[in-house]
């Protein structure tokens, strides 16, 4: 630093690195695959992992739960950024109680006001509903 520059250099001091890991779980339909999925990974014994999970579930995630179970514990941090396998679009042209629940939830979620915490409690809600009319 002098009177008119400041130079600014990343100095690494450890060797531990943080990494981000995207799995998508478009695929898997079971929260026990899912944690098998996790346990498989290969972490290097410099890394620390955050897991931001993607695409269309097929059950229900609780990311605290799921914690639980996993075994290594270079894994500190999971990020739910699914979205619910439930084709409303399709859904909600049924002459169903379905039906009646799909469209009613569509026109909440088309609502441009909605904050992105009111979109997942909808989701969340949309996701209980299919599962009880199972």
């Amino acid at each position: 630093m002098d009177s008119e520059n400041i130079k600014l250099e990343f100095i690494q001091l450890d060797e531990e690195k943080f990494i981000k890991k995207e799995i998508n779980i478009s695929d898997i339909f079971s929260k026990e695959e899912l944690i098998e999925k996790i346990n498989n990974l290969k972490i290097n014994n410099n890394e620390y992992l955050e897991i931001i999970l993607t695409g269309n579930r097929n059950f229900e995630i609780n990311k605290y739960e799921l914690l639980k179970y996993i075994i290594n514990d270079r894994i500190i941090k999971i990020k739910n950024k699914t979205k619910i396998a439930i084709d409303l679009e399709k859904i909600k042209n049924e002459n169903t109680l379905k039906g009646i629940f799909a469209k009613k939830m569509l026109e909440k979620l088309n609502n441009k006001n909605l904050t992105e915490e009111e979109k997942e409690i909808i989701e969340k809600a949309i996701e209980i509903a299919f599962e009880a009319l199972e």
